[in-house]
């Protein structure tokens, strides 16, 4: 049996929106990553040697959990550099992240102030779930047009 380019393009446009579809992530992934990279952020501000690399450690092994958690329960996992457009909320999150630790270490190193510290922490909590969560229907509008 014969198929043509039509329906093969239509089988793909179906696989790729059963796949946005599944592409749900739980409630409190977001909020928990959050409060990783929140930690990540008081430990390079707050902390002496042992503490930032500590922080660094709770980081990593927190995020592969959390990836191992998330394929365990979605079956896939879909990395934020092959994410055609909604990659660039990944890399605001990355430039987040390095804005945030970069001040807090030269707050921490510089002053005896805690709650800008603190402050930075708070903020990268929020920005995490926010761009996240934008990282996340961006991503489902990129598998669902077929681009």
């Amino acid at each position: 049996m014969e198929r043509n380019s039509a329906e093969d393009l239509s089988l793909i446009a179906e696989a790729r929106a059963a796949i946005a579809d599944r592409l749900i992530t739980p409630w409190w992934y977001h909020p928990i990553l959050g409060l990783l990279l929140a930690g990540f952020v008081l430990a390079f501000g707050l902390g002496g040697a042992a503490v930032k690399i500590g922080g660094v450690v709770l980081l990593v092994v927190g995020s592969a959990a959390l990836a191992r958690a998330y394929r365990r329960l979605t079956g896939f996992w879909v990395s934020g550099f092959e994410a055609g457009p909604a990659g660039r909320w990944l890399g605001a999150l990355g430039w987040l992240t390095a804005l945030a630790t970069v001040a807090a270490l030269g707050i921490g190193g510089l002053t005896d102030l805690l709650w800008p510290v603190w402050c930075l922490a708070m903020a990268q909590f929020v920005g995490t779930i926010v761009l996240c969560r934008r990282f996340d229907i961006a991503l489902r509008a990129y598998l669902r047009a077929g681009v």
